[in-house]
């Protein structure tokens, strides 16, 4: 009998890892923060555990890895999700973000890690404004992050008009915020928390400012997350100026390698998708946000090329299960291919794939023995998934974020009966529900589609 702090049982077993099948009646065991064993079950009497959780009606499955996030976006959730991509950022996103204080972004970050925790992500790889509130709220949620401040030297409100006048002591001052901040918080809680540098995206930065940042990210040991080829506007700004593609562009700046996460990859040329590969950079694929801008990355190309790939949830719709959906639906609709992304590679991309994306597979994004202990429990005993088979597709096509039950991060319980344990989550709803109307009012001036329909005030 071998002594083991938590115990997880399930009626079914995810592993996500090589060559290690789904397992019916599975079990995971943790000692510290680490797993011990994942596998069949063993006869009762094996372990002498300090807790027992899951059990009938219950499947186990390492945590989501979001590859790609902004926590604390959702004060723009329904203000942007009819417009053209270009509107959605230039008129509203970045007319807004500049006005939203530290002390907002910090609430919203404290809903959007619930939103995190609730929908099975346990890791994290996020890059936006007050990078320092997210952290303080990740150290006490429980949540593992790779957290960057948002870099850039243009006045991102003015882009709509075609402004891209470079302020190097703008982008100077937002270097040294990141640094600062990677200083501070790279390896705090316990490891729980990690720094990268965010160079915001290829326009918004002048080639200086990305060369910077690339020798900051080298300095300090940690890597780059850039937004890359993901509007038109972007692509063409740069061909404009340089002559190539964004992703041309940042190779032959000497920023590309493999510590460094790109997003989106919408408006990637051949060439392009070139110089990723080349490069050894990683993808984060975001496939919920894609749909809604109506146009869709050419993933199929993308893996074909091996580069590392994984998904993440961009802004908004935290939702893993409608993420792997939507990716499986675009490319089997792109290529006429039913075939062309099943349910077993879909979760490897939400898991290991996502992983790998931000450089932490060996530690997470499988349940595997030594690796640490991030794993989610799914209630699969609702009307909708029954019968039960336990196919991949069974979980990935049918299951919804809502079904998340439990999460364990680093060991410990995070989530429990659907609810963060760690945050006081009824708290944070009431307080962002308080400024929700001044927030709309805001948008509202700037564009935004209003809740209540074009042009109709009297309700707010």
């Amino acid at each position: 009998m071998d002594d083991v702090d938590l115990l997880v049982h399930g009626d079914f077993l995810y592993p996500v890892s090589d060559g290690m099948p789904i397992v019916a009646g599975g079990e995971v065991a943790i000692a510290d923060t680490r797993i011990l064993y994942a596998g069949p079950r063993k006869p009762d009497g094996s372990w002498r555990a300090g807790r027992v959780v899951g059990g009938a009606g219950k499947a186990i499955l390492p945590g989501f890895v979001n590859a790609h996030c902004h926590t604390a976006s959702l004060i723009f959730r329904s203000q942007t999700d009819d417009h053209a991509a270009r509107s959605a950022l230039f008129d509203v996103a970045f007319r807004m973000e500049k006005d939203v204080s530290d002390e907002e972004w910090a609430l919203l970050a404290e809903l959007g890690c619930a939103d995190m925790l609730r929908a099975g992500v346990t890791a994290i790889n996020d890059i936006w404004y007050a990078p320092h509130r997210l952290a303080e709220t990740v150290e006490r949620c429980g949540l593992r992050a790779q957290i960057a401040n948002k870099v850039f030297d243009v006045r991102l409100e003015a882009l709509r008009d075609g402004d891209y006048a470079h302020d190097a002591a703008r982008g100077e001052r937002r270097l040294r915020d990141g640094v600062d901040f990677v200083a501070r918080w790279h390896g705090a809680a316990a490891g729980r928390i990690t720094g990268r540098i965010g160079a915001h995206a290829t326009d918004t930065c002048a080639p200086e400012l990305h060369r910077a940042a690339r020798v900051e990210a080298t300095r300090l040991g940690v890597g780059l997350h850039i937004h890359a080829a993901q509007s038109l506007g972007e692509t063409e700004q740069i061909r404009a100026a340089h002559g190539c593609g964004p992703l041309e562009y940042l190779r032959d700046l000497g920023v590309l390698g493999p510590d460094v996460v790109l997003a989106h990859l919408t408006y990637a040329t051949d060439a392009d998708l070139d110089a990723v590969r080349e490069t050894g950079a990683r993808y984060a694929h975001c496939p919920t946000i894609y749909p809604r801008r109506g146009r869709y990355p050419r993933l199929e190309d993308i893996l074909a090329r091996d580069i590392v790939a994984g998904f993440g949830t961009d802004w908004m719709m935290n939702d893993p299960f409608e993420g792997m959906r939507n990716a499986m639906n675009a490319m089997r609709l792109r290529l006429g291919d039913p075939s062309a992304l099943d349910c077993a590679r879909a979760l490897w991309m939400h898991t290991m794939g996502a992983a790998r994306v931000i450089g932490l597979d060996a530690e997470i994004g499988s349940l595997e023995p030594g690796k640490k202990a991030d794993l989610i429990l799914v209630d699969i005993d609702r009307p909708h998934l029954q019968p039960y088979y336990g196919a991949y597709a069974a979980l990935v096509y049918y299951a919804r974020a809502s079904e998340v039950v439990t999460s364990v991060i680093d060991g410990q319980i995070v989530l429990e009966d659907g609810r963060p344990t760690r945050l006081d989550e009824p708290a944070a709803r009431a307080a962002v529900a308080g400024r929700t109307p001044d927030w709309r009012r805001r948008l509202e001036m700037l564009g935004s589609r209003a809740v209540f329909g074009p042009g109709c005030a009297c309700c707010l």
